[in-house]
C-alpha cells in the first residue's frame, strides 16, 4: 500500500480539526442508525460520557419513527435542511435540536450512510413555545374580553378587532369588520381624538355619540392610546370600547322628566319643599321660595330646624317627625312660617328621600 504525502496527511489532520472543533454536533451513522463517529460537541449534545459509550449506542433510538421517516427522505431527496425535532437523550432529557442530514447512496442507490449536522435549540425552542402560549393566553383574553378592543391607523382604518368590537359596530364578524373604518362612525370625533392623542398620547373615559356600520346610533365610552415609532410620529391606534346607549338614554330620560316634574312644580302656585332624611332641604319649588321671601339656591342644603327655628316644637315639628319616622301621610291646618296672618294645609308626604311638605293658603 503506498504511503500518504504530507500534504495529504496534512489535509487529513486540518479536516479532522475542523470536525473535532466543530460546535455542531457532527455524526455519521448506519441507516439502522448505529453511530460510526461523532465529535464532542455530539457527545455534549446528547450526554454521552465519552466517544466509546456514544459508539455502543443507536442514534435512532432518540426519536424512532422520525429517524425511519429521515431515512426514507434521504433515499428520495439526499439532503434535509433544518429538520426540527424532539429527541429522548439515553439519560432520559427531552431536548430539540435542529438538524441538516445528507444521505450516501451506493451506486445502485441505496443508503449506506447518513452525515449529520444537529444543533440543540431546546432553549430557543422553550421560549418560543412559551411564547406562543402566552400569545394564546392573550389572544383568548383579547378575543372574551366584552369591551370592544381594536387597533387601527391613524386615517382610522381598523387593522385589528376583537369580536365585541364586531358586535358594537354592528359587524356580523371581525372579518367584515376589518373592512370598515372607524372614521365612519362619526367624522368629526376622529380627527379632534387623533389630534389629542399626538399632543396627550392617551384618554380615558371620553364619550361620543356614533353612528355604527348599520346606521343605529349608539353612544360609546373609549379608553384610547396612541402608538409612536421612533421619531415621536403616531402610527396606531389602540382602543377599547364600551357601548353604555342603555345607560346614557335611561341618564337623559331622567334628566328630562326630572326637568318636566321640576316646570310642574315650579308653575304651581302652592309652596312645596323636600327634605332629606337629615332634615336638608334637597328641593324647594318657585311658590315656596316667594313666599319665604328668598332664592331656591339660598335654601338648598340648609337644615330646615336650623334655618327656621321657630318651628321646633311647634305641630310642624312633631307631624314632620311622625312622617319621617312612621312613613304615613299626615296633613293639618297651621299657620305659615313665618306668620304672614293666613292659615295654610299642610300636607307631607313620605318619600324614598325623606318627606316632601305641601302647603296651600286657604283663602276664608
Amino acid at each position: 500500500m503506498r504511503k500518504k504525502s504530507k500534504d495529504q496527511l496534512s489535509s487529513d489532520e486540518k479536516y479532522r480539526s475542523w470536525f473535532e472543533d466543530d460546535l455542531t454536533g457532527d455524526f455519521i451513522a448506519t441507516p439502522e442508525g448505529k453511530l460510526i463517529d461523532c465529535n464532542p460537541s455530539f457527545l455534549e449534545i446528547y450526554g454521552f460520557e465519552n466517544i466509546e459509550n456514544a459508539l455502543e449506542f443507536n442514534i435512532s433510538l432518540f426519536n424512532p419513527d422520525d429517524w425511519q421517516k429521515l431515512t426514507e427522505q434521504l433515499k428520495k431527496e439526499r439532503k434535509i435542511q433544518g429538520h426540527q425535532i424532539w429527541h429522548l437523550r439515553p439519560d432520559k432529557n427531552e431536548i430539540h435540536v435542529v438538524a441538516n442530514v445528507i444521505g450516501l447512496l451506493n451506486d445502485e442507490g441505496a443508503l449506506i450512510q447518513v452525515k449529520g449536522y444537529v444543533y440543540d435549540d431546546t432553549e430557543r425552542k422553550i421560549a418560543e413555545e412559551s411564547l406562543k402560549e402566552s400569545e394564546k393566553k392573550y389572544r383568548l383574553l383579547f378575543d372574551e374580553d366584552l369591551t370592544g378592543d381594536f387597533i387601527a391607523s391613524p386615517d382610522g382604518k381598523i387593522i385589528e378587532c376583537n369580536p365585541a368590537f364586531a358586535e358594537i359596530y354592528g359587524f356580523n364578524d371581525c372579518k367584515s369588520a376589518l373592512k370598515w373604518n372607524i372614521s365612519e362612525s362619526n367624522p368629526f370625533d376622529w380627527p379632534f381624538l387623533v389630534t389629542r392623542l399626538k399632543k396627550e398620547h392617551k384618554i380615558r373615559g371620553y364619550q361620543s355619540w356614533q353612528r355604527r356600520s348599520d346606521g343605529l346610533r349608539i353612544h360609546v365610552i373609549a379608553n384610547l392610546m396612541g402608538i409612536f415609532d421612533d421619531l415621536n410620529e403616531i402610527i396606531q391606534v389602540k382602543g377599547y370600547i364600551f357601548d353604555d346607549t342603555d345607560r346614557k338614554r335611561t341618564e337623559q330620560e331622567l334628566v328630562q322628566n326630572h326637568k318636566q316634574i321640576t316646570e310642574i312644580l315650579n308653575s304651581i302656585q302652592d309652596g312645596f319643599i323636600v327634605l332629606n332624611h337629615y332634615w336638608q332641604i334637597i328641593y324647594i319649588n318657585n311658590a315656596a321660595a316667594e313666599y319665604l321671601n328668598l332664592e331656591p339656591d339660598d335654601l338648598l342644603g340648609q337644615n330646615m330646624w336650623e334655618r327656621f327655628p321657630q318651628l321646633v316644637d311647634t305641630e310642624h315639628e312633631e307631624i314632620f317627625k311622625k312622617v319621617m319616622d312612621e312613613e304615613i301621610k299626615h296633613s293639618f291646618k297651621a299657620k305659615g312660617f313665618p306668620d304672614d296672618g293666613f292659615e295654610y294645609r299642610f300636607v307631607i308626604y313620605p318619600s324614598p328621600d325623606g318627606i316632601s311638605i305641601l302647603f296651600i293658603k286657604l283663602i276664608s
